[in-house]
């Protein structure tokens, strides 16, 4: 049996080739019993045999550290296989490896020639066997793509002479190829235009109605030697003409060549974020336009649906969200010159991103590359895979190698997220300790709170809000302190548990006496500051209810909108709601003015935005150096839903004891939620009666839990429960 290292690395020999395909004929004389491929690439491929592709997996290998680790695919193809003369080709892209990533605008970050791999084995009816590998025999040529760039699209040319050429070895260490590690990227829904039409500049623009991730397909009789180019645009300026500023330096174009005749036109090595598409080089009704979404493909395991139909849009807008966002890694946007792994965006959405859809192996994959990207003295990078800045120590974001496995590990039961993670944690708390003076971190980067929207003087440059960032980051240090000793107490480290208690024991001593004043208030009485006391149980207990009462006035005063950034708002709800304040945080939920969750909707978001005010109450877009209309961060909104609305969360690990707590609120009669936990199938909710209100859940078997109503707790074992009370 041939192995992935039986394959080569190469690519044509001579200069540097962006886009080629490598080939080989063989013959096949014998029955086949078994057929297996295993391929990859430095950069991005697909691999035919027979002119029929083996998978229907896009963007292989997907998206990993190269300097660490390369992904293998592994196909079952003798049902492709012919007696006869065979032949394989595999199409090569440079993609991550080799095209543009970051904001530096140069190619080249991991190398600068991609290069495919390939291994055929044959197993005959015989016993005998035959090994096809990549090697100098294989012949390369020019492929029908001319470039291929992430963030600048792809040319394809189906009328240009393809020249051959003889192939040359890349070095590479075999030694770094690792199997699959999560499911691959495939195509999803599609969307036919809803509306098609001209701007007042009179470009010619398709509305699909969806903003996501994805490509254009275009079904075309055309003319050979024609030019159609496809731009893409996440929305229309206020004049509503198409709108591609907030891309950046992204050309975000595929543009094609046709053969002539009738033909099918896609991209294969890039993707876009959109929902209008600008067509130049097509006459109105010359060709079909269907939008093809494109993302990782998880199981569904969670469903939410309400009376109210403002809150299922919002959750829909979410769902677009993380599926356009979790493109073989967790990206903070899919449209512009980004496109990144950042850990923040990951950290507070990771939650909610497991209710919605199994992301075991898919953050497992990415853990793995965030640990490839820890420095030696432990700090971390902002993104993974780790390809712009240096490691740092920034709070929420670094903080992400501790409470990412923990999410992961409680929603999921699975000891290996913390096994495998817990020496970098160690590693990353060692390195904040460093930034520390006098037991509290007191210099070095930090984000702050994200685009909070409550700083007194507004700056283009900074968008950290009004929190005080060394106060954020003793909060979260205090958290990941407290994830570290429980993680060690599952595994049975006890030296690591002791030791890691007694330091969160001193900082948290320390947080208390330098930003508590003694009669309980709170130095930095912002609404996330205050969220943060709250939330991660840093105010001392006496104290707690006149603290809970003041982010309650404060949320009052603002009329129940939120100051809050990427650091508050995921928690604002349940630091209000969990603190008494139920029916302030669902007025904030449900509020439709600026800055809201709902009032997106208004402006007709399909997907979640980056910024509160993407587009503000005159219809004006914000500055386009940083305004993205998907990003999935705030949508963790939805996590608050599932678990304190339709009262769908957990008391152990994996779900295998569960707290179902609905907590109706004003304006939402009914909330239904489900979700297929490792143990089975749960279900949570309540709906408005003329009586009052009829409590609902459902338990699979072998799960226990206690269902927990207003002013009582029941244990219950599996099975369907009902319960009516007076409102």
């Amino acid at each position: 049996m041939c192995k992935e290292q039986t394959g080569k690395f190469i690519a044509p020999d001579g200069a540097s080739k962006e886009c080629f395909v490598l080939r080989r004929t063989f013959s096949v004389v014998k029955k086949v019993k078994s057929a297996e491929l295993l391929a990859t690439a430095l950069g991005l491929y697909y691999i035919e045999l027979n002119g029929k592709r083996v998978s229907d997996a896009r963007l292989t290998p997907g998206w990993t550290d190269y300097r660490v680790r390369v992904q293998v695919q592994r196909y079952n193809v003798a049902h492709l296989l012919r007696q006869g003369e065979n032949e394989v080709a595999q199409t090569v892209g440079g993609g991550w490896y080799s095209g543009r990533v970051g904001f530096q605008n140069k190619a080249g970050f991991y190398g600068t020639q991609p290069a495919g791999m390939a291994v055929l084995t044959i197993t005959y009816e015989d016993g005998s066997a035959a090994c096809i590998a990549t090697d100098e025999s294989w012949a390369a040529e020019d492929s029908h793509i001319v470039r291929s760039s992430l963030y600048d699209g792809e040319v394809q040319d189906f009328t240009r002479k393809r020249a051959r050429y003889a192939v040359r070895e890349v070095p590479f260490d075999r030694a770094k190829l690792i199997p699959q590690a999560c499911e691959p990227v495939k195509t999803q829904e599609e969307f036919a235009p809803v509306r098609e039409f001209y701007t007042p500049k009179g470009e010619h623009v398709f509305d699909f109605g969806q903003n996501l991730t994805g490509a254009v397909r275009v079904e075309i009789e055309g003319v050979r030697g024609q030019t159609i180019t496809l731009s893409h645009a996440e929305v229309l300026d206020e004049e509503g003409n198409f709108y591609t500023e907030n891309l950046r330096s992204a050309k975000a174009q595929d543009t094609y060549v046709p053969a002539g005749g009738k033909q099918t036109l896609f991209p294969e090595f890039t993707f876009h974020g959109y929902r209008y598409v600008k067509a130049e080089g097509l006459e109105r009704g010359a060709a079909r336009l269907t939008s093809v979404a494109l993302y990782s493909d998880l199981r569904r395991t969670g469903r939410l649906q309400t009376s109210n139909e403002k809150i299922n849009r919002l959750y829909e807008n979410v769902l677009w969200g993380q599926r356009s966002n979790f493109v073989d890694v967790p990206t903070d946007c899919p449209q512009r010159d980004e496109r990144l792994g950042w850990t923040a965006d990951a950290n507070v959405f990771c939650r909610t991103a497991a209710y919605n859809y199994d992301v075991r192996a898919f953050f497992k994959k990415w853990l793995a590359d965030l640990r490839a990207g820890q420095s030696e003295d432990g700090r971390m990078p902002d993104v993974a895979p780790h390809v712009i800045g240096e490691q740092a120590t920034p709070a929420l974001w670094a903080d992400s190698i501790t409470m990412i496995p923990w999410a992961m590990y409680e929603m999921y039961g699975d000891v290996s997220f913390l096994s495998e993670n817990l020496a970098a944690m160690k590693k990353f708390a060692a390195a904040v300790e460093k930034t520390a003076e006098k037991g509290l971190v007191a210099h070095g980067f930090q984000y702050g709170d994200w685009l909070g929207l409550d700083r007194e003087v507004s700056s283009r440059d900074d968008c950290r809000g009004a929190t005080d960032v060394y106060y954020m980051a003793n909060v979260f240090r205090a958290e990941s302190l407290r994830i570290i000793a429980d993680a060690a107490h599952i595994l049975k480290d006890r030296e690591t548990e002791r030791a890691y208690r007694a330091k969160r024991k001193e900082l948290l001593a320390a947080i208390r006496a330098e930003y508590f004043t003694p009669r309980g208030r709170l130095v930095c009485e912002t609404q996330t500051a205050l969220v943060l006391a709250l939330h991660f149980r840093i105010v001392p207990e006496k104290f707690r209810a006149r603290l809970a009462a003041s982010l309650n006035e404060n949320v009052a005063a603002h009329g129940y909108h939120m100051t809050t950034g990427f650091a508050g708002a995921p928690y604002l709800l349940f630091a209000l709601s969990d603190n008494g304040y139920h029916e302030t945080a669902g007025k904030v939920l449900l509020n439709e003015e600026y800055p809201g969750w709902l009032y997106e909707l208004g402006c007709g978001a399909t997907t979640v935005w980056e910024r509160w005010n993407g587009i503000d109450e005159n219809g004006k877009l914000n500055d386009p150096g940083m305004n993205s209309f998907n990003h999935y961060a705030y949508g963790s909104v939805m996590e608050f839903v599932y678990r304190r609305l339709a009262g769908l969360d957990l008391l152990r690990p994996g779900f295998k004891k569960v707290r179902l707590a609905p907590k109706p609120i004003a304006g939402i009669n009914n909330v239904s939620a489900s979700y297929e936990s490792v143990c089975g199938k749960i279900v949570c909710g309540y709906e408005r009666t003329e009586g009052g209100i009829r409590y609902f859940a459902h338990l699979p078997k072998g799960v226990r839990g206690e269902i927990m109503l207003p002013g009582e707790a029941a244990a219950v074992c599996s099975g369907d429960f009902a319960v009516e009370r007076k409102e």
